[in-house]
């Protein structure tokens, strides 16, 4: 899916730049845990089962995490290296989704990669994650 992303990190200076990003986008959803639980069906098997009981073991909790796979316009190779080097290192990355909403989103260190293509175009890969309730702050 083709749309403009906007980017934001507080650089080492203390300050924040943003960089919009308009690359294609693959959206992700990654199962980070699930829980089972297993029930000893003897005890009280016809009453509580019946006859045609078909399980014992049944998932009782999913947490998983949507994520976005970003990717950027065409870069100079310096530039791409550079972008990712400052994103990779701020402590606070956000997706900006209007001017009043900005969420607070978990860069992947080890997804950032700068490939070039055969007309020496260069672009800038990286993972961000967000929570299924999608945390928003408001200025």
């Amino acid at each position: 899916m083709r749309e403009i992303y906007y980017i934001s990190w507080l650089n080492c200076l203390g300050g924040f730049e943003y960089w919009p990003f308009t690359g294609y986008k693959d959206n992700n959803l990654e199962v980070v845990e699930t829980g089972e639980t297993k029930i000893n069906i003897f005890p009280g098997w016809p009453k509580s089962y019946g006859a045609n009981a078909d399980t014992i073991r049944k998932q009782t909790f999913r947490r998983t995490r949507k994520s976005k796979v970003i990717r950027s316009q065409v870069l100079t190779r310096t530039q791409g290296n550079e972008l990712g080097e400052q994103i990779k290192s701020s402590i606070l990355v956000q997706y900006i989704v209007s001017r009043r909403d900005r969420r607070t989103i978990i860069v992947d260190d080890g997804s950032f990669t700068v490939t070039q293509d055969k007309n020496k175009v260069h672009l800038l890969n990286f993972t961000i994650s967000y929570t299924d309730d999608y945390p928003s702050q408001t200025a």
